[in-house]
C-alpha cells in the first residue's frame, strides 16, 4: 500500500511538471530579443558555441527546461516572478549548462538502457517516457517493476548540481551578484509543488533540494560583484510589466514609475477602457522615445479593438527599427488588403511574406491568405501546396512528398520539409 501511494504521488508530480510541454507558445519579439542578448552574454564567458533556440510558453509556474534539439523553453511565470534580469540570466545559464554538459542525450541514453532493468526506475525515466512518447515504457516502469535504481537517481541529481554550478560560475565570470538568484529561489520554494510532498518522497526527486542549492551558491559566489546593467534591467522591467498585465497577475505594487504606467495601460485596454490605455501609452512613448516596443504594444491594442489601419501604421514604425520582428510583419500581412487586379504587387506581397510559415506553420488564417494570393499570381505548385495543407490532412505527408519531387522551387522545397 505504501508503494502504491507513492506511485500515485509520483504520477501526479510529473503531470504537474510535464504540463508546460503542452502549453501554448507566446510570441513576443521584445522578450525573445532580450533573452537572446542575455544568452549571448552567458555564452561569451563559456565554451558553448552552437545555436540555441528559445520558446516562451504560457504557464504561470516559474519554469524552464531544454529538449534534445537545443531548444530552451521559458515559462511566462518565470518572467513574472524573476526579481530582476540577473536571476533570469542565472536560470538560462542553468539550462545552457545542461546543454553544454550534454545532459539531455545522456538522460535519453540512460532511459533507453532502463528497458533492460528489472526494477522500478527513477522519476526522470517516467518524465522521459512522457517526453519520448513511450507510454509502454512508462506503464512498465510504474506497474511491472518493484524497486528504485538509486545509482541512476544520483546521476540525475549530479546533473542538476552541475548545472547549478555552471550558473553560479557564469555569474562570477560576468561579475554579477548571486543575491537575486537567492531571492528567486525563495520565490520558487514558496511556489514549488515539492512543498506538497513529504520528506520520504523528496528523496526520489532528480532536483537538488533548495538547501543544497543555497549551499552551492554560498560556496561558489564571489564578493563585490558590481557589473549590474541598468539598461538590461529597465528593458526587463517593461517586459515583466507586460507579462503581468496580460496574464492578469494583480501585483502592480511590485512595479514603479514608467513600468507601472505600462502595466496600467495594458490593464485598461483589457478592461475595455481604450481611451485611458492610449493616453497612458502616449505619455510613455513621449518619455521613452527609443523604446519602440511601447509603440508595438499600442499597435497590438489598436488591432484588438479593430483599428487595423492605424495599427498597421504603428507596426511599420517598429519594423523600420527592428526589421527582423516577424510578429509585427505577420500582423501587417494578415490585416493588409490587397488588389486582385495588380499581379505584380500581389506577387511581391506573396513572396515577401511566405517565410512567415516557418514561424506559424499551423496558422490557418495565414495559410488561407497565402493560398488566395497564390491563386491570383497563378503559381501552380504553391496552389497545390496550400490545398494539401488545407484539405488533405489524412494523407498530407504523402501528398507533400509527391509535390516536393515535382517542384523546382527551392523555397517551396524548404517549406515542405517543415511538414514531412
Amino acid at each position: 500500500m505504501v508503494i502504491k501511494n507513492y506511485l500515485i504521488k509520483i504520477i501526479l508530480l510529473f503531470l504537474v511538471f510535464s504540463k508546460p510541454l503542452f502549453s501554448s507558445q507566446i510570441y513576443d519579439y521584445q522578450t525573445e530579443n532580450l533573452i537572446k542578448k542575455i544568452s549571448d552574454r552567458i555564452l561569451s564567458v563559456n565554451n558553448y558555441n552552437k545555436k540555441i533556440n528559445f520558446k516562451i510558453i504560457n504557464d504561470p509556474f516559474p519554469n524552464a527546461f531544454v529538449n534534445q534539439n537545443n531548444t530552451l523553453f521559458l515559462s511566462s511565470g518565470l518572467l513574472i516572478h524573476s526579481p530582476d534580469y540577473v536571476s533570469l540570466l542565472a536560470v538560462i545559464a542553468h539550462e545552457i549548462g545542461h546543454i553544454e554538459k550534454y545532459h539531455v542525450p545522456k538522460r535519453i541514453s540512460e532511459i533507453g538502457d532502463l528497458k533492460n532493468y528489472n526494477s522500478l526506475s527513477n522519476l526522470a525515466a517516467i518524465a522521459g517516457s512522457m517526453i519520448m512518447q513511450e507510454p509502454e515504457l512508462m506503464n512498465a516502469i510504474l506497474f511491472n517493476q518493484t524497486a528504485i535504481n538509486n545509482m541512476y537517481l544520483n546521476f540525475s541529481q549530479d546533473q542538476e548540481k552541475e548545472a547549478d554550478l555552471y550558473a553560479v560560475e557564469t555569474l562570477n565570470k560576468l561579475n554579477l551578484s548571486t543575491d537575486s538568484i537567492k531571492k528567486f529561489l525563495l520565490i520558487l520554494e514558496s511556489k514549488s509543488q515539492f512543498n506538497l510532498l513529504d520528506d520520504e518522497l523528496k528523496k526520489f526527486s532528480t532536483h537538488p533540494l533548495f538547501k543544497e542549492r543555497y549551499e552551492i551558491i554560498e560556496n561558489k559566489q564571489i564578493k563585490n560583484s558590481n557589473n549590474f546593467d541598468q539598461n538590461f534591467q529597465k528593458e526587463f522591467n517593461f517586459i515583466k510589466a507586460k507579462f503581468m498585465a496580460y496574464s492578469g497577475y494583480d501585483h502592480s505594487n511590485e512595479l514603479y514609475g514608467d513600468e507601472k504606467i505600462y502595466y496600467e495601460a495594458i490593464q485598461s485596454s483589457l478592461s475595455g477602457n481604450l481611451s485611458n490605455s492610449l493616453k497612458k501609452l502616449n505619455i510613455l512613448i513621449s518619455k521613452n522615445r527609443n523604446n519602440f516596443f511601447i509603440i508595438e504594444t499600442k499597435a497590438d491594442i489598436l488591432l484588438s479593438y479593430g483599428y487595423n489601419k492605424e495599427a498597421i501604421e504603428f507596426y511599420k514604425k517598429v519594423i523600420k527599427i527592428y526589421p527582423q520582428n516577424n510578429y509585427a510583419k505577420f500582423n501587417i500581412f494578415i490585416n493588409k488588403k490587397y488588389s486582385n487586379n495588380n499581379h505584380i504587387l500581389t506577387e511581391e506581397l506573396f513572396f515577401n511574406n511566405i517565410n512567415l510559415i516557418e514561424l506559424f506553420p499551423n496558422n490557418k488564417v495565414l495559410i488561407t491568405k497565402l493560398y488566395n494570393l497564390s491563386k491570383i499570381i497563378e503559381s501552380t505548385h504553391w496552389i497545390s501546396f496550400f490545398e494539401i495543407l488545407l484539405y488533405n490532412k489524412n494523407d498530407l505527408k504523402k501528398k507533400l512528398i509527391q509535390l516536393q519531387k515535382k517542384t523546382e522551387d527551392n523555397n517551396l522545397k524548404k517549406l515542405i520539409k517543415l511538414y514531412i
